[in-house]
């Protein structure tokens, strides 16, 4: 890993812990034990850093996108390694883009408009796999699933219980898809 990735896997990691806001660029640096001038090299802005630690994550769901089979079984399989990514930590700091949707798109232009990238790339692959199962209404469907899969690691979150991914796969799933 060379040192341009350390800074935005740090700060991915540090602002998922703690938020945005909350993380300077110079807790990353003491972190990494790397001077400041190293950041301005690879970086113009905390801001910049953030678009591309969206960037990471956008990766990082594509590469989840293609674990999986383009199928139902798939899609459930998808959404599912988010699940299971969030008990592993202990039902602690929930969906890494939803907390920056919810901290940062309605005061920040350039990170609304990198963060809906996002989403659309989501709603995009979620509908393609509904389209190719012949479920009615696609779009519609992909908005509601990725609606619903951000409340439920909300609400994951919030009481610490797994019981919103169980609810999600028994019955908002199925309701949605028709399986």
């Amino acid at each position: 890993m060379n040192r341009k990735e350390a800074i935005i896997l740090t700060a991915a990691r540090l602002i998922h812990q703690r938020g945005y806001h909350n993380v300077g660029i110079k807790s990353i640096l003491d972190e990494l034990a790397i001077p400041k001038g190293s950041f301005y090299h690879y970086f113009k802005s905390k801001e910049e850093l953030g678009l591309a630690i969206i960037d990471i994550y956008f990766q990082d769901t594509a590469t989840c996108f293609l674990q999986v089979d383009k199928s139902l079984i798939g899609l459930k399989e998808f959404f599912n390694i988010f699940f299971n990514r969030l008990i592993e930590l202990s039902l602690k700091r929930g969906c890494p883009v939803g907390n920056l949707i919810l901290e940062l798109s309605d005061e920040n232009e350039a990170f609304r408009l990198k963060l809906l990238q996002w989403y659309n790339a989501v709603e995009e692959w979620v509908t393609e796999i509904l389209s190719a199962e012949s479920v009615t209404d696609p779009r519609g469907k992909a908005k509601a699933l990725i609606a619903a899969y951000e409340g439920a690691m909300l609400l994951s979150k919030l009481d610490k219980d797994a019981i919103h991914f169980k609810m999600f796969n028994k019955y908002t799933f199925e309701a949605i898809v028709g399986m």
